[in-house]
């Protein structure tokens, strides 16, 4: 019977991962990796030569640019329908129109804001 329930507790467990979406994934997945980490680092035999708060800083820099990349699109996505603007399937479509440089233009800079913000998070963990 135990093993029964366990089965169908693992199987619950894999349907409710399954249902979420990609980026909470990442963040959980995360902050299992801060507790393995945590764990880890905090036997003797382990921590020795090894700074213990770097593999910690790094992991939180992850985290702390996921919680502002989730937080700045939740409020972009907000901003965008309170001013009346057109939905972004129809700003997709807009963007198939542009020439190929314009394309490459802005996709350099949407990956030059996400580096620069990935940075300042980590900087301003460390």
């Amino acid at each position: 019977m135990k093993t029964l329930a366990i089965k169908y507790w693992a199987i619950s467990l894999i349907n409710l991962v399954n249902e979420v979406k990609k980026e909470h994934r990442l963040f959980g997945i995360l902050m299992l990796a801060w507790g393995m980490i945590t764990c880890f680092l905090s036997k003797p035999e382990m921590s020795i030569g090894i700074n213990q708060s770097i593999p910690l800083m790094v992991v939180l820099g992850l985290i702390t640019f996921l919680l502002l990349l989730e937080l700045s699109w939740w409020l972009f996505n907000r901003f965008w329908l309170r001013t009346g603007l057109p939905g972004m399937e129809h700003m997709v479509v807009q963007f198939e129109d542009l020439e190929i440089w314009q394309k490459l233009a802005f996709l350099w800079a949407s990956f030059a804001l996400v580096l620069l913000v990935g940075l300042g998070c980590l900087m301003a963990v460390v």
